[in-house]
């Protein structure tokens, strides 16, 4: 009986230790092995979450860069179509025809900062707004060589055309001698009193009112309506006028001056 009674005491003894050393920490090597190995999985999915990230990051930028320079080019054409447009008008020796049509006003035209010359022949080319894709876009200014010598840069402008907004490009023309004003004219009779006049709406930017005024014909006074005129680069409208003298009238017509 005694023996009986050890050896079940020797098979529990036995079977109690087998699970303590299944256990973690009881000396079992492949425990911490198995900790290991879930540890370096889990950052292996961290990195490849990160990668994966970086990589759609990447993606959107290229696309982004993609969507401007296309944007780029897509502007680059239509300068370079104007660019052709304009010089096969200069070569046809007339102003190209409007390229613009819109039934909005252009936004009004921005200041810009001129760079500096790259040489003394270069003639700046003031910025304006083109029309694309439906809306108004701005095009810079810029510094250019006149195609040939003596030849000066008219500048394109926006013009109300029954309802409809047309835009004619700037193009290269042959320079003007400069002008001369008419002479003074000289009469012994008081111009008449100064007529009212109500401007009509202007044409486009770029325009500036002249008013009406007594002209003389070598007879007697005329009335010159008003009129609106197109700005010259570099040059400044001086208005008519009448100036009394002692005794008589002398006239100065209106005119172009540097």
């Amino acid at each position: 009986m005694k023996t009986i009674v050890g050896i079940a005491s020797i098979l529990f003894c036995v079977g109690s230790s087998v699970p303590a050393l299944a256990q973690p920490g009881h000396g079992n090597p492949h425990g911490g092995q198995h900790r290991e190995q879930k540890e370096q999985r889990r950052e292996l999915k961290e990195q490849r979450r990160e990668v994966k990230e970086q990589r759609r990051e990447v993606n959107e930028q290229r696309r982004e860069q993609r969507d401007q320079n296309r944007a780029v080019e897509h502007q680059r054409r239509e300068v370079e179509r104007d660019r052709r447009e304009i010089e096969r008008a200069r070569e046809r020796g007339h102003r190209p025809a409007p390229i613009y049509r819109a039934h909005m006003a252009p936004p009004p035209v921005r200041h810009e900062v001129r760079t500096a010359a790259p040489s003394p022949r270069h003639v700046w080319l003031n910025g304006y707004w083109g029309w694309q894709g439906g809306r108004h876009v701005w095009m810079g200014g810029r510094w250019e060589l006149p195609p040939a010598q003596g030849q000066v840069w008219v500048e394109g402008r926006w013009a109300n055309q029954g309802g409809e907004w047309v835009f004619s490009p700037g193009y290269w023309a042959v320079s003007a001698p400069a002008y001369t004003p008419p002479a003074v004219i000289t009469v012994d009779v008081a111009q008449p009193p100064p007529r009212a006049e109500v401007a009509p709406p202007q044409p486009g930017p770029g325009y500036f009112w002249i008013g009406g005024s007594w002209n003389w014909d070598g007879r007697q006074h005329v009335w010159s309506p008003g009129r609106w005129q197109a700005q010259r680069a570099g040059w400044v409208w001086a208005p008519a006028h009448w100036e009394r003298g002692p005794h008589h009238w002398r006239y100065r017509p209106g005119h172009w001056r540097h």
